[in-house]
């Protein structure tokens, strides 16, 4: 009997939502005038699997955050997150492990490089890095 009202009740909400489909969705095409309207940028830190490995913030700066990514570079954001600046990328490898703000001085970080996540898509480092320019160089 339980089955059977599940069943029922399914069947009620299917046809609810295929009526208010049907009578109340059209198809929209895009237009150039609309498209024309649209700027791309750059969202932040994203990658294929959404591996972000460490977050570091400076105490003295509480809107800039540095985000390592396993799958690619360092992404600093000054403004609490709504744009990003891509650090680290002319590098010989391009895998953060772990990335830390000196407690003593907000422009010197340390970023250790390669990935100490164990799996087939691991990558290499080649060590410590440190910057005393808020990862510019």
């Amino acid at each position: 009997m339980k089955s059977f009202r599940r069943a029922l009740t399914v069947g009620a909400l299917w046809a609810v939502a295929a009526h208010a489909l049907d009578s109340e969705a059209a198809a929209q095409s895009l237009t150039e005038e609309l498209v024309s309207g649209l700027e791309y940028r750059e969202i932040g830190p994203t990658r294929q699997s959404g591996r972000f490995i460490d977050i570091a913030v400076p105490s003295q700066q509480p809107y800039t955050f540095y985000i390592a990514t396993a799958s690619g570079h360092l992404w600093k954001t000054t403004n609490n997150g709504i744009t990003f600046d891509v650090l680290f990328e002319n590098e010989s490898v391009f895998s953060i492990g772990a990335i830390a703000v000196a407690p003593s001085d907000p422009s010197v970080l340390y970023l250790g490089s390669g990935e100490g996540n164990n799996s087939r898509s691991s990558y290499w480092g080649d060590g410590v890095y440190k910057s005393i320019d808020e990862g510019e160089t």
